[in-house]
């Protein structure tokens, strides 16, 4: 088993890689002076939706030989290409004016959840018997992940260096993801 501060770490570190760009809608969200209440209900509503997916993914990954797990890395590594390949083509994706309320919140950060089912399935399986903890974990991840968002989003001049950049660090962050799951 490992230790309880290794998995906090890993638990942070696929949440955080997994959802760098839920980090960049929140704080859109925030800058379009959505309610925090509404913003905070709908990105802890749409991520249960993707927990679910990765619990049912898990599920369907026992049915797979163990020497099979790691090719689930395949999964991440083509979305990183994927979204790479929108980045440079410069393919129109985000956000775009209107009004939100918490489903639609909800809808737009589980249907952005793809990458997210992809790596936390195969850290799941390799994780079973910490899951709870790993998913209590996470519980705490996306109020802190709502908090920076909103912090963010109250900073114009980080918020333009998002829109800059930030593009960019999901795809390398998921290709290199997808990698490491193959390797090791």
């Amino acid at each position: 088993m490992k230790s309880p501060l290794t998995l906090l770490a890993a638990s942070f570190t696929t949440f955080a890689v997994t959802n760098a760009d839920d980090l960049v809608l929140l704080t859109l969200f925030f800058a379009r002076r959505i309610p925090a209440r509404r913003v905070v209900a709908g990105q802890y509503l749409g991520f249960s939706g993707i927990i679910l997916l990765s619990l049912a993914g898990v599920l369907a990954a026992l049915a797979i030989p163990h020497g099979w797990i790691r090719a689930l890395g395949l999964l991440p590594l083509a979305l990183g290409v994927r979204q790479l390949y929108r980045v440079i083509s410069r393919a129109p994706s985000g956000v775009h004016g209107g009004t939100y309320g918490v489903v639609s919140i909800a809808l737009i950060i589980l249907t952005n959840g793809a990458d997210n089912v992809g790596v936390y399935v195969p850290f799941f399986l390799v994780n079973r018997p910490a899951l709870s903890w790993i998913l209590a974990s996470y519980a705490v991840f996306v109020g802190m992940w709502c908090l920076v968002g909103r912090w963010i989003g109250n900073h114009p001049a980080v918020l333009r260096g998002v829109d800059r950049w930030g593009h960019w660090l999901m795809p390398v962050v998921l290709i290199g993801l997808g990698i490491y799951i193959l390797v090791f």
